[in-house]
């Protein structure tokens, strides 16, 4: 593969585009930011004591797509005929996606600028409610598409995990162990699981949640001490949000809660207490070790 940012000797070089065909060019990103359901409110209520969370916000997008080339420095400066920043809100996780969309007619594309507009609007968010809520936290920048130029559109396409684990006990209280597979039933759970039938029906425990527990937590842990219902891995927490829907071997689920409320201190709880997804069950089927998990 030839590397067009490298010269003969090596070193960084922006590439020459002179020579490339002018076509329509466009790209979509996003970002997240998580804070608490309350503060969010307040953005959307216009309480902020800083005032207009979101105008702030697409301005300052708008403005960063503008000085990508100033940015990032084998960017191209471009032409850029559109820019866009918009707002989706998930009320209940305190969840704000962002999405920006630029649109030009040039010879290079416009997925930094893009890149660029999503990531300093969320920087613009935390810095309007840091005072207020300084657990205010920006992930899942990415990019969403792009089209134009030789290579054509692109588009983001979720990432694929798997099962690692299928857990149960027959009695609350008891710990659970990993059988293999289960069966799961629509608005019950998992058959034979003791929390099955509750308001958390089916418990799950992303692998990737141990990266943000505390050395001193992970130093306690056992490998079975922090299984839940179906333990999974391969899928970003980012991705594993409320109002998800996952399919999980044959079945399939909805992510209706992210940890439990009540935050614990130490041991499995303390990670399950924060990043254990609680979902309901809205299709029956096999579940077992090794089984895809896929976002529908």
């Amino acid at each position: 593969m030839e590397l067009t940012h490298l010269d003969q000797k090596g070193q960084a070089k922006m590439v020459d585009v002179a020579d490339k065909e002018m076509t329509l060019r466009e790209a979509r990103a996003e970002a997240w930011v998580w804070m608490r359901p309350s503060t969010l409110k307040l953005i959307f209520e216009g309480q902020v004591p800083k005032g207009d969370v979101l105008s702030v916000s697409r301005i300052a997008g708008i403005m960063a797509a503008k000085r990508a080339s100033e940015l990032i420095p084998l960017c191209h400066p471009l032409g850029l005929t559109y820019v866009g920043v918009e707002f989706f809100p998930q009320s209940e996780s305190g969840a704000l996606r962002l999405e920006s969309h630029v649109r030009l007619w040039g010879r290079t594309g416009a997925e930094m600028e893009a890149l660029v507009a999503v990531a300093v609007s969320a920087l613009t968010v935390y810095d309007m409610v840091k005072a207020i809520d300084r657990s205010t936290t920006i992930n899942g920048i990415r990019l969403l598409e792009k089209s134009g130029g030789k290579s054509g559109h692109w588009s983001y396409r979720p990432p694929k995990g798997e099962v690692v684990a299928v857990n149960l006990s027959a009695e609350r209280g008891v710990p659970k162990k990993n059988v293999g597979q289960g069966v799961l039933k629509a608005g019950f759970g998992l058959e034979g699981d003791a929390h099955a039938g509750s308001e958390r029906q089916l418990s799950i425990f992303p692998l990737e949640a141990l990266a943000f527990a505390p050395e001193e937590v992970l130093r306690t842990l056992k490998p079975d001490e922090y299984s839940e219902n179906i333990t999974i891995r391969g899928i970003p927490l980012d991705e594993l949000r409320v109002g998800r829907r996952l399919r999980l071997g044959e079945a399939e689920v909805e992510i209706v809660q992210i940890g439990k409320g009540k935050l614990e201190q130490k041991g499995r709880p303390w990670i399950v207490s924060r990043e254990g997804r609680f979902a309901a069950v809205l299709k029956d089927g096999t579940v077992k070790v090794g089984d895809p998990v896929e976002i529908i």
